[in-house]
């Protein structure tokens, strides 16, 4: 009896291991994996298009040193970040208006709000081109009604094109994301809420934002990762002004053929992402405290 008692933690052990084994093996594979492998490249040397595996730092020298680098780093930041908050803004208060006031209503209001994440990224982003355009909706509208003389194209081939269409596909992520936790919110605590004198907005803040601040905070890294290495958006309706990290690494893997100053690239970009995510994380723990 003694035995088998004893074994008993080890097994479970053992079980609980063996269930999680394919995620392991899945992350492994293709997350773990192909960035190690990236990180070789990025040490090695390029020699007339030509990977010789000597080790060198000057990848990373001509990447760190470089104006145009730090120029794109930063705009790509930028163009993550804005997009990211305008897309909580968004999608936040409308995953809150459905889940509290659509009543039964509220998974037909939710489906179509996510629509758009069944239809090809690609779509999406050329419709926005369409949009965009200087024959485009906007253009069109804006002419129509006297406000422009004749069509702007600061609306396409700009950060501000990059923004709108990044902001426009990372909002049925917030939403979801939010709406998955302010529907386990029980109406009671409103309810309560209420019965205790407390306004709408001092119920949300007191209430609904605690809980559901940990939601924001997953779906603002996931859309700023989204927009991060996004290299389709640029390339289509980014233009020149536009250019992001992202289509300068294609451009070096591809174009010029120089894989290692690709990698180098690559894994700038990636830690740059990681430390900003790194510094935002702590909130998804802090608690808020209010006064009374």
């Amino acid at each position: 009896m003694a035995t088998v008692t004893g074994s008993a933690p080890g097994f479970s052990r053992l079980r609980r291991v063996a269930l999680a084994s394919p995620a392991f093996l899945w992350v492994g594979l293709l997350v773990l994996g192909p960035n190690l492998i990236l990180v070789l490249y990025s040490f090695w040397t390029n020699r007339i298009s030509v990977v010789e595996k000597t080790f060198t730092l000057s990848n990373y020298g001509d990447a760190f040193h470089s104006e145009v680098v730090q120029t794109l780093l930063w705009r790509t930041f930028l163009i993550a970040l804005v997009s990211a908050v305008c897309a909580i803004v968004i999608g936040y208060p409308l995953a809150f208006v459905v889940v509290r006031y659509f009543g039964r209503f509220k998974f037909l209001a939710a489906l179509l709000v996510i629509v758009p994440l069944w239809v090809s990224f690609l779509m999406r982003v050329f419709s926005w081109k369409i949009i965009l355009g200087e024959k485009g909706i906007i253009n069109t509208f804006l002419t129509s009604i006297g406000i422009l003389d004749h069509p702007a194209s600061i609306f396409l081939y700009s950060p501000l094109a990059i923004g709108i269409t990044m902001t426009y596909v990372g909002i049925p992520y917030v939403f979801l994301t939010s709406y998955t936790m302010l529907e386990r919110i029980p109406p009671s605590l409103y309810e309560a809420s209420s019965d205790c004198g407390a306004s709408m907005w001092r119920t949300f803040w007191r209430i609904v934002w605690p809980i559901s601040r940990p939601a924001v905070v997953i779906s603002f890294m996931l859309v700023f990762i989204l927009v991060f290495g996004d290299y389709v958006t640029p390339t289509l309706i980014g233009g020149f002004s536009g250019t992001m990290m992202g289509s300068v690494i294609v451009q070096a893997f591809g174009g010029l053929n120089n894989w290692p100053f690709g990698a180098a690239l690559s894994i700038t970009t990636l830690l740059a992402a990681l430390l900003f995510l790194g510094a935002v994380s702590p909130l998804l723990r802090k608690r808020v405290v209010l006064e009374e």
